[in-house]
């Protein structure tokens, strides 16, 4: 039997072609639609109502015209100062308020913020430099009550990119770092979505040169099982970057999401508070 190889070859060729062609088209969805991989909001009704058995305060903080973020202040009974908690890329307050206790019980009003369309906030978004600008915008909101070095900036996940912007353009009296990514991109197109190159991703959101400019004290908390952001190549990554101002915490055993659940997590913020 006579192979007819040109025939083969073309073939190959239309199939390589055509497997282009779907990529291609795969990343420029991607590049336009890329905000429905990333964020993850839950939508809450304007009128929906949290129930809390802590004392709270429901605020909503003009971020931009015809925007605003809304937040819950939860109340500790002799606060020694607030802590500002940027979420995750899912979700919304009702849920993420639920860890307010491990905070409160270490004497610290806690302030957990909605990004844009996550809960009762408004507008969505489309590049990095808004989420910054709307995170400036809380801070600024939370000096309004708060003496600036009684403020403690945490971040999580997402949030601890922009919990490391605040703390590298203003002066808060800690930042807290759980779960971080030494880059957001990087994140993304090396780990998470290896097919996705690195240019395709418009939020450019450096965690690490953000955290080479910080000045207050950092401390960062990891999971040791931590299978979506890896601790080898995020978090004690970026320790090296100021090891005489960065403090690892490993938790345990815990995942990605099971920091907080810890008890290992709950004395060693007893530690720090």
């Amino acid at each position: 039997m006579k192979i007819n190889f040109p025939k083969i070859l073309r073939r190959v060729a239309r199939v390589i072609a055509a497997l282009f062609i779907l990529y291609t088209l795969s990343l420029v969805f991607v590049y336009f639609k890329q905000e429905r991989f990333f964020f993850n909001p839950k939508l809450l009704a304007k009128n929906y109502k949290f129930e809390f058995k802590e004392t709270f305060e429901e605020l909503n903080i003009p971020v931009a015209r015809n925007i605003s973020l809304n937040a819950v202040l939860f109340k500790a009974e002799n606060p020694k100062g607030v802590i500002l908690y940027l979420h995750g890329n899912a979700g919304a307050i009702h849920d993420w308020g639920k860890r307010a206790d491990l905070y409160l019980e270490n004497n610290y009003d806690i302030l957990f913020v909605d990004y844009r369309g996550y809960g009762k906030s408004d507008g969505s978004y489309s590049c990095s430099e808004e989420l910054f600008n709307d995170m400036q915008k809380v801070y600024d909101f939370t000096k309004t009550r708060y003496n600036e070095n009684e403020i403690v900036v945490l971040g999580f996940s997402l949030g601890s990119g922009l919990a490391s912007y605040l703390a590298a353009n203003n002066n808060p009296k800690m930042l807290i770092l759980n779960a971080p990514y030494y880059s957001w991109k990087t994140l993304i197109s090396e780990e998470i979505a290896p097919p996705i190159p690195e240019f395709i991703i418009k939020y450019n959101i450096p965690t690490y040169q953000f955290v080479k400019q910080v000045t207050c004290p950092i401390k960062i908390f990891y999971g040791t099982r931590d299978f979506l952001i890896h601790p080898e190549t995020n978090a004690k990554k970026l320790q090296v970057l100021q090891p005489e101002n960065i403090k690892l915490f490993a938790i345990v055993d815990a995942g990605h999401n099971g920091l907080h659940i810890t008890r290992q997590y709950y004395q060693y913020l007893k530690t720090i508070l």
